[in-house]
């Protein structure tokens, strides 16, 4: 194979016809890496604080520059830009897997269920 080439099986690839990658996981410190790697790309945690503030950060001193001398703009547009430049600044820095972005894309929800639920309001009982 090329070097750049990731290592495959044509029977693999032609059942479940996906992108996949063949590695060797012969260590028990390999073993643990992969562990660790999968287990923190399915879990993606939440934004972390510190980026969360750093973002923050970065919008106000947007805001700032973009509205600093600029005496027609209402407080209210003031307050919708701040607003609209803070939550698209966090959301930039927000971490979420390929499956959720579609779930959202798709509208599908984010879990996928075979059943089907009733509410049970036991205070009518």
């Amino acid at each position: 194979l090329h070097p750049r080439i990731n290592n495959y099986n044509d029977v693999v690839l032609f059942l479940l016809q996906c992108n996949m990658d063949i590695k060797h996981i012969g260590s028990g410190t390999a073993a643990k890496a992969l562990t660790y790697y999968i287990s923190d790309y399915i879990t993606k945690n939440e934004l972390q604080v510190h980026v969360g503030l750093q973002a923050i950060r970065a919008a106000i001193d947007s805001h700032s520059l973009h509205f600093s001398g600029n005496i027609n703009a209402s407080p209210a547009m003031h307050k919708r830009n701040l607003l609209t430049k803070t939550v698209n600044a966090m959301m930039g820095r927000w971490e979420i897997s390929h499956q959720q972005v579609m779930s959202y894309l798709v509208g599908s929800g984010d879990h996928y269920c075979n059943h089907q639920f009733r509410t049970v309001r036991f205070y009518e009982f």
